[in-house]
């Protein structure tokens, strides 16, 4: 325990140090900044526009050229990318509507007014999708101990008004449910091997549909007498669609986030389409959403996601539509409830109290609109304008919302008469109303300013120079915002290709784990730990709760211990010690024809000429350039399995001591992700340990989820714990 302090001791005063160079004041140069060669073009070039470069995006951009290659990344939809799709197969939910993934893993409102009518679906396999929820449910409301616990909610103040009711709601129910589960674990006795080798034996339809069948308690008796290998054979030669049936038997909430959140990373990991996953990772940051924000978030994201992803690239004008009438964006911000003071509804209650159903002026999405989505906080909007904009957009809401319906327009809540927006007056005209202030908004100069900086501040530095977004401003004024034309403004800038530019970044969690997976090769078989690892590091995908988003700017992620935890996460996926991800050196460490770095001083003597082998051939494969003296001589003297083990233990599936079974790992890894979208934990602050009670293994409670193995022990060592500390050093964690 002594070493791995002073490791980690030693080891922070060094990230810290070293990452704090760029910011510390500088002696005086004759020439600070200078233009870039055309390698250190390409590089920087694959460090802005993808999730970290690889061997093969390094080759095909000096093959076609930087021109060529941008454009082609510009145009996604002429990029081949069967081989990332393909690992999609393993999602089906993600390839229905939204209507049809509502329809056959109901959100848990629905499960509730199902529970109480009585009225469930004529399909014999929906039917027996949706009963063993519903009967889940009643048995929560039938366990009078857990109702009486008291609710606990950690989450932070509310984000805005009235905005912290449902949240509050669902995680008391989550507590329910929690106390239920534990009660029927407990009380459950294990499936006799008999009974559980007669259900091996059938044909996987056979079982399938028994397993579908199966009440909640069997469910767990089956579990429990099927663990170890007999556990994985239970969905043997079952469908993509079965496996995540059964999966979703265990909460649609769970199967939905685990999926949506697996499949973005492995797009962004994967995709030969990377300047798309990266502007529809800036833009989902941009119109933030939280998963966590009631119980159907999760089954609209994959939509909004793809709404998204759909106008990355295109005019801005057209995306900022999609997503005021996009029903993640609308529930998140609560504008599908907003009805208008003096609307039909309105009026309505008035005569009739009784029947109360609306919720009033919501304001929420108004003030978002133009302080976070286009004008920006010193906009020169006013209180009145949100207000009046608020009124402007009552009655855009959802058609059948707990159904799968989309955007509709409902003129009865719409607030009559014209409104003045910044000035101008709104005539009265029901939905067109909305598309006007969205026109104002889209093409104001103000919007054009604050979307080229927050475009400059993720692909160029925290504080770009002000020539350079003065003249993205102009382009996306004159184009009608077309995001392409700003990004080759940006890029042909003078500003762009210079020594100022390189290294400008720290990167994000997100950017750090995607780009080490994507340097190391590994091999990506479940993604469920890596999204957990961004938990870990303080950035959940659709785990930031204000509608801000996350911040890119160092000042938010550089710190001793987020730089540690980072490492340690580093550590732990060089020497397969992450389930879900396989990574070989070997290859690396035993190839003659692999160019060497060349020499550079050493800050302490090295001894041992093979260590030094090594991690020239581990640099050469992780940089473009040599990494600094200081780097080296840390990685030859620290690289073995013994600082590899004690420094990755945050990231080890283990509990206490006790080698966790492959049930257990996936039910911490499920668990600690639930836990999270129920806003139980600051998307800001690193992950407590996760398992339950303590000293007490959490069982997992659904079939059918991928087993997220670790990949085979490093046949050497010394080799892994040496790219596990290239990977967490300062000069990698720079883009």
């Amino acid at each position: 325990m002594r070493a791995s302090n002073a490791f980690r001791v030693g080891l922070s005063a060094v990230l810290c140090g070293t990452l704090a160079v760029p910011a510390m004041p500088a002696a005086p140069r004759v020439d600070p900044v200078r233009p870039l060669d055309r390698n250190a073009r390409a590089e920087l070039m694959l460090q802005r526009f993808t999730f970290g470069p690889t061997a093969s995006d390094l080759q095909s951009i000096r093959s076609v050229g930087i021109e060529t290659w941008f454009q082609q990344q510009l145009n996604p939809q002429n990029i081949p990318d069967t081989s990332f799709e393909t690992r999609m197969d393993v999602y089906p939910s993600l390839r229905m509507t939204q209507a049809e993934r509502l329809q056959r893993y109901p959100e848990p409102a629905t499960i509730r007014v199902l529970a109480r009518s009585g009225r469930l679906p004529a399909d014999p396999e929906l039917r027996a999708i949706v009963s063993d929820q519903v009967e889940f449910y009643q048995m929560v409301q039938d366990n009078k101990a857990a109702k009486a616990q008291p609710a606990t909610n950690s989450m932070a103040a509310p984000m805005m008004s009235g905005a912290a009711e449902k949240p509050i709601a669902q995680t008391t129910a989550q507590v329910q449910a929690q106390a239920v589960v534990a009660n029927l674990e407990q009380t459950t006795p294990a499936m006799e091997k008999p009974e559980v080798d007669a259900i091996l034996a059938l044909p996987p339809n056979d079982r399938y549909m028994q397993l579908l069948h199966m009440p909640p308690a069997e469910l767990i008796a089956l579990r429990k007498g099927a663990r170890g290998p007999l556990e994985a054979k239970l969905v043997d030669g079952m469908s993509p669609l079965q496996k995540e049936t059964l999966l979703a038997l265990s909460g649609t909430n769970r199967m939905m986030n685990a999926e949506t959140q697996g499949a973005r990373l492995l797009r962004d990991i994967y995709s030969q389409r990377q300047l798309e996953a990266v502007m529809t990772d800036f833009w989902l940051n941009h119109f933030n959403i939280f998963s966590g924000k009631d119980g159907q978030e999760p089954s609209l994201i994959p939509q909004y996601e793809q709404t998204v992803r759909d106008h990355a690239l295109g005019h801005f004008e057209d995306l900022l539509v999609a997503t005021a009438q996009s029903p993640a964006m609308l529930r998140y911000l609560d504008n599908a409830t907003s009805t208008g003071p003096n609307s039909l509804a309105s009026q309505r209650e008035r005569r009739n109290p009784k029947n109360k159903s609306n919720s009033g002026l919501n304001e929420n999405y108004a003030r978002e609109l133009m302080e976070l989505h286009t004008l920006g906080v010193n906009g020169g909007y006013t209180q009145k304008d949100v207000t009046e904009v608020a009124k402007v957009f009552t009655g855009w809401t959802l058609e059948r919302p707990y159904d799968g319906g989309d955007y509709s327009f409902n003129p009865n809540r719409h607030e009559p008469g014209s409104k003045t927006v910044l000035g101008k007056t709104i005539k009265s005209g029901g939905e067109d109303e909305g598309r006007e202030v969205l026109h104002m908004l889209a093409t104001s100069p103000a919007t054009a300013h604050f979307i080229s900086t927050e475009i400059a501040q993720r692909f160029v530095s925290d504080a770009p120079p002000k020539a350079m977004v003065d003249r993205m401003a102009q382009t996306f004024l004159k184009s009608d915002g077309d995001i392409k034309a700003v990004l080759l403004t940006m890029v042909h800038s003078p500003e762009f290709f210079t020594t100022a530019t390189v290294n400008a970044k720290l990167k994000t969690p997100l950017e750090y784990v995607t780009s080490a997976v994507r340097a190391s090769g590994a091999e990506v078989t479940n993604p469920l730990p890596l999204v957990q690892s961004l938990q870990q590091l303080g950035m959940p995908l659709y785990g930031c709760m204000p509608p801000t988003g996350y911040k890119w700017d160092e000042e938010t992620w550089l710190s001793s211990s987020a730089l540690i935890n980072r490492m340690n996460f580093s550590l732990a996926l060089a020497t397969n010690r992450i389930g879900g991800v396989s990574v070989d050196w070997t290859p690396v460490i035993t190839d003659s024809s692999a160019a060497i770095m060349r020499p550079v001083a050493m800050t302490s003597a090295s001894s041992d000429p093979e260590a030094m082998r090594k991690e020239s051939l581990l640099e050469a494969k992780l940089f473009e350039v040599p990494i600094s003296a200081q780097t080296r001589s840390a990685v030859i003297s620290q690289g073995n399995d013994n600082i590899a083990a004690q420094a990755s233990q945050q990231f080890s599936q283990t509990n206490n001591g006790h080698v966790l079974t492959q049930a257990e790992k996936d039910a911490q890894q499920q668990d600690k992700l639930d836990e999270m979208m129920m806003g139980r934990r600051n998307g800001m602050q690193p992950a407590k340990a996760a398992g339950g009670v303590k000293g007490q293994a959490v069982v997992q409670r659904g079939l059918g989820a991928t087993p997220a193995k670790m990949g085979p022990p490093p046949a050497d060592k010394q080799a892994a714990a040496m790219a596990g500390l290239l990977l967490g050093s300062p000069e990698f964690q720079r883009r």
